[in-house]
């Protein structure tokens, strides 16, 4: 399909590939329209590529919110696109076609915020594909428009890294990821496994070039939240094949660091439908 991808042509091939992807794209009719009842499914095709995109209509009908998730799925899924085109003219005899699912849902929706989360699914090559999250917390203004919230607002030191709110959070996220994996393995961590809870303790300290993959928690009380789920891809905790972990962190536990505004937004008890990873 391509030419050879010198560097004189590589910015052709770029300009084939995206405009064979935009002619896959088409957005729904109204996909912003208070009315809407479906999720917002795109399939992108290449020959060497192809990935599916699905926001919740929840996400969708939230403005500002399901455009900026739509418009940035897309653009990642161009930009990967290009680049199965460039390995697969590289290394035809190798390459297999990249292929990605990529889902976001809602977790919480309250009067004040929308918590989504994102679950993006890639092979590219390799034994196996794997999986990886991301996160929204999406602040409602009250006037029909909303802006993204970084989670370090909500605390009042900014979640720095000398802040004790790290010593809580790792303490609890730590102690939930020993049950879980006992319970998954069906035996006590061992002297073999130590390795993967030097791997867990690093996971659950600050870090300052990686920020925790984080969703706001159902409550009992509807417009409130009731704590934290933490998210962790597959490899970070455990082997590929134990998969991903999330751990449900109520809210009392770090309730002290918020600040005086973010204490108003939390309370009551984690809805059951919520406690699956606890």
């Amino acid at each position: 399909m391509f030419a050879s991808s010198t560097p004189r042509t590589r910015p052709l091939m770029q300009a084939l590939v995206v405009g064979f992807v935009a002619a896959c794209i088409t957005l729904p009719v109204g996909a912003q329209d208070e009315q809407a009842t479906d999720a917002f499914v795109q399939s992108i095709k290449t020959p060497q590529f192809e990935s599916t995109i699905t926001v919740a209509p929840e996400i969708i009908m939230e403005s500002g919110l399901g455009s900026d998730l739509v418009s940035t799925s897309v653009a990642a899924a161009r930009k990967l696109a290009v680049s199965a085109a460039e390995d697969a003219e590289a290394s035809p005899e190798f390459f297999r076609p990249y292929l990605v699912d990529e889902r976001w849902d809602v977790t919480l929706a309250n009067a004040t915020f929308v918590s989504v989360l994102g679950t993006h699914w890639m092979y590219t090559g390799g034994a196996h594909g794997n999986y990886d999250f991301s996160s929204v917390i999406w602040r409602r203004n009250g006037d029909g428009v909303g802006d993204r919230m970084p989670l370090a607002d909500m605390f009042a030191d900014g979640m720095r890294k000398e802040s004790p709110l790290w010593d809580e959070l790792s303490r609890a996220l730590l102690a939930k990821w020993e049950v879980e994996w006992a319970k998954r393995i069906g035996q006590p961590l061992g002297e073999d496994d130590m390795t993967w809870r030097d791997s867990a303790e690093r996971a659950f300290v600050f870090h300052p070039e990686y920020q925790p993959v984080v969703t706001l928690l159902p409550s009992t009380q509807g417009d409130k939240s009731a704590g934290l789920t933490f998210h962790y891809s597959p490899y970070i905790l455990g082997p590929y094949a134990m998969g991903s972990f999330s751990f449900d962190v109520p809210y009392p536990i770090f309730e002290e660091y918020l600040t005086d505004e973010a204490r108003a937004w939390f309370g009551g008890e984690i809805k059951p439908s919520a406690q699956e990873n606890d």
